[in-house]
């Protein structure tokens, strides 16, 4: 540490790198220039005062560590990691101490002069139906970083372990052994106990390479949660596990036969070093057996570092009698049992010195005791003896192999000859012909294979024209490159090739002059057809022009609003010019100031000339607040606010008023509640509004009583409820429009309908939740909810 003079937020705001002021102890951001709210993806420092960090991530939980460490004066380099807001690196920073508006130390974070560059994400689109998945998925970086979660994975892992696979997992070796794995086969898997919200949980954590542009996520990550699962296995293969009571006897019998098998292949064992003489194949249900049997392809399953089964294709395929003959083979045994991916052409030795040349196809299985690898074997070539080079024995000469029971099946298949075009392709041509769509197939190199008479209409031109030439000539130059882009995207295994969402294009068309079009690309699966993908167009024109109209109409209407809120600002400020002469007079005379009124009836008219008037100018004040806010001009200053001495200053001037109408004012607040966030004067006049609004509809004996309290989030309510005569539904509706007097049980209240309106919006303004609820002849209550953001930390 050293010794720095601390810098002013002024000489910061116009800075080009990023800075913030954070409030170390609850992990939020107070002060930000425009460099750091544009770091964080916001647009405004709205957006980053409202937005919760995790105390948990990186870079949070090392500036809340600098918040308690260092002194007023001292500056510290340190370097910020921050995966939510999508930097691959570290942000190095000079960190110092500044003051807090309440009076409490600060952080302030300065970044250097370079900042790394943020991880492109995919749209805003993707990921929130990324979100939406019910499994538990997360975008990895290329180091390891977590970018982001959706929804089941927020709600499955704890806070600290949202960082990266190595806070995951609890292990930094670990992890990176991980993400090697991943490199090398394209996707990985790993089973074992790690920590998440609700503790110590199995989960298999299942890693995908992603074929992204560079820059993006380097991987997708799955978590499945198998403690459930674990844990029953554990139970059926224990020694004293026993069948539920109130089976059936042939259900508990089948049950103790099922925890038997789960039990012998539950591969809890140690793996054996080398292959056993002479292995049985196990207990294996016949539905499972049955299914496998079926398949008229070779199937080795391997499971735990041995081969558990063959079915009978393999059988004929190796020349042996029975599966025990298969599995105890010496040589399949090393080949398949350490053998963890596909391969498309390999030399596979078994028996005495005999090969063949096969594809092995490599998948994960469900299999008693947990999934095993299932390895699908297709010959090239018939089977062939490898000549061994045996050293000379004295003994007798070695017993021939064992007969093959069936001679192995040439599987290389017969030519296929091109199918012919049936009645059927015909008539989908013509229902597809009389689509307004148009349809459209390519090749993999984007060249136009069919073009239905829906396309033709579209760009204007035939068949003929258009066939074998790219689809890009159809395209305007902007859009040539988000066609290539988006098949790109389609021939990889990426997240974009899964969340299809289509793109807008424009075309040029043959008559002269552009269309716009929503263009959606789909990959074809015919192995046997030239086309690869299919394109569907559509003319969205009229759309265009529809959403155009609207959004002028819509611009229209919002100029219209601010003319109308600024016309009422300004004429209700120019009334108040005169009304403040009516008033002063009025008041002179009321007193007699310059001497006595000497008629009884001048004096009643100078008094309700000076009532009338203040009527008025609080209608003016109340309009004149409420266009403000409208029209987005209302001055805030939000500061540290007592809510306690708000509700102390609102009875104080109504008591009077609640003593005249017999009504019991009081208050309920904790002599400890939090100070809040907002702006002091707007909300004295929040509160002075809800009490003479309570004030003005509880009858003689009834009560208004103000309380608060803290929520188990962190939230603070305050809540203003009275026993008055309440409203319905409807009658609430029309309570909070303004200009709209409600008239409850033949009670004209007097009022200007603007007190509740211009209530909720001030509330609003501060950046609080405002709720009304009421029932007739049960009361009305208020509750006015600020969030975690806008309640002080003791």
């Amino acid at each position: 540490m050293a010794e720095a003079l601390t810098p002013t937020l002024e000489d910061l705001r116009e800075g080009a790198v990023p800075a913030w002021l954070w409030d170390g102890v609850r992990a939020r951001i107070v002060w930000a220039n425009p460099p750091g709210v544009a770091f964080f993806g916001g647009e405004s420092l709205f957006d980053l005062i409202d937005r919760p960090f995790d105390a948990g991530e990186a870079g949070v939980e090392r500036i809340m560590a600098l918040n308690r460490s260092l002194r007023r004066g001292q500056v510290e380099t340190a370097h910020l990691h921050f995966p939510s807001a999508g930097t691959a690196a570290a942000l190095t920073c000079r960190c110092t101490i500044h003051a807090l508006t309440d009076g409490r130390p600060g952080l302030l974070a300065v970044a250097a002069e370079a900042t790394p560059e943020r991880n492109a994400l995919p749209s805003t689109g993707i990921l929130a139906a990324f979100d939406l998945l019910p499994s538990a998925a997360g975008l990895i970086g290329r180091d390891g970083s977590i970018l982001h979660l959706n929804a089941a994975a927020l709600l499955l892992l704890g806070a600290l372990q949202r960082v990266s696979l190595a806070a995951l997992m609890g292990d930094v070796a670990l992890a990176e052994e991980f993400l090697t794995r991943t490199e090398a086969a394209g996707t990985a898997s790993m089973t074992g106990q790690f920590p998440a919200r609700t503790g110590q949980r199995d989960l298999r954590l299942t890693l995908r390479k992603l074929a992204l542009a560079e820059g993006g996520p380097y991987a997708l990550l799955l978590a499945d949660d198998i403690t459930e699962r674990r844990a029953l296995e554990r139970r059926l293969s224990a020694p004293d596990s026993r069948p539920a009571p109130g089976l059936a006897p042939a259900e508990a019998e089948a049950f103790k036969q099922l925890g038997k098998v789960l039990k012998d292949d539950a591969g809890l064992a140690p793996k054996p070093e080398a292959p056993p003489s002479r292995r049985s194949l196990p207990a294996i249900p016949q539905l499972v057996r049955a299914t496998i049997d079926r398949l008229p392809d070779a199937v080795l399953i391997a499971k735990d570092g041995q081969l558990r089964y063959a079915n009978p294709s393999a059988l004929r395929l190796f020349g042996y009698n029975g599966a025990e003959d298969v599995i105890n083979d010496t040589k399949l045994w090393e080949r398949f049992v350490a053998l963890g991916q596909s391969l498309p052409t390999t030399e596979i030795e078994y028996g005495n010195g005999q090969s063949l040349t096969a594809t092995a196809q490599m998948s994960v299985v469900p299999w008693l005791g947990g999934p095993a690898r299932q390895f699908v074997i297709r010959p090239l070539a018939t089977p062939q003896v490898v000549s061994v080079v045996e050293p000379p024995v004295e003994a007798d000469p070695p017993a021939p192999p064992a007969p093959i029971a069936e001679p192995p099946i040439d599987p290389v298949p017969a030519p296929i000859p091109p199918p012919a075009v049936s009645v059927a392709d015909e008539e989908l041509r013509a229902i597809l012909d009389t689509a307004t769509d148009g349809i459209i197939t390519l090749d993999a190199q984007g060249l136009i294979h069919t073009f239905s008479a829906g396309a033709e209409a579209i760009f204007g031109y035939r068949i003929a024209e258009v066939a074998d030439k790219p689809f890009a000539q159809l395209l305007a130059p902007e859009s040539r490159k988000v066609l290539r882009d988006y098949l790109s995207v389609l021939q990889g295994p990426g997240v974009a090739s899964v969340f299809n969402d289509g793109r807008e294009v424009t075309a040029v068309v043959k008559q002269g002059g552009t269309v716009p079009l929503f263009l959606t690309l789909g990959k074809l699966q015919a192995p046997n057809s030239r086309a690869a993908f299919c394109a569907v167009v559509r003319d969205i024109t009229q759309w265009k022009k529809t959403e155009t109209e609207l959004r002028d109409a819509k611009e229209a209407a919002e100029a219209t609003s601010r003319q109308k809120s600024e016309f009422l600002a300004r004429i209700s400020h120019e009334l108040r010019t005169p009304l403040n002469a009516i008033m002063g007079f009025s008041e002179v005379m009321r007193l007699q100031r310059f001497g006595e009124i000497g008629n009884e009836k001048y004096r009643g008219y100078v008094n309700d000339i000076h009532a009338s008037g203040g009527h008025l100018l609080s209608l003016i004040n109340d309009l004149l607040d409420l266009s403000k806010v409208e029209a987005g001009k209302l001055e805030l200053n939000f500061t540290s606010v007592n809510l306690g001495e708000i509700t102390d200053h609102a009875i104080r001037m109504l008591q009077e008023q609640a003593t005249a109408a017999r009504v019991v004012l009081r208050k309920t607040l904790a002599p400890d509640l939090p100070n809040v966030v907002a702006d002091l004067r707007s909300m004295r006049q929040i509160m002075l509004n809800l009490l003479s609004n309570a004030l003005k509809f509880t009858d003689p004996g009834g009560q208004v009583i103000v309380s608060a309290q803290m929520t188990q989030g962190g939230e603070l309510k305050l809540r203003v409820k009275d026993t008055g005569i309440g409203m319905s539904a409807e009658q609430l509706r029309d309570a909070l429009e303004p200009f709209r007097r409600v008239v409850t049980d033949g009670r004209d209240t007097p009022g200007t309908g603007l007190g509740l309106p211009l209530t909720k919006a001030l509330a609003e303004a501060n950046r609080t939740k405002f709720e009304m609820t009421s029932e007739a002849r049960k009361g009305t209550l208020v509750e006015i909810t600020f969030p975690t953001t806008r309640v002080l930390a003791e």
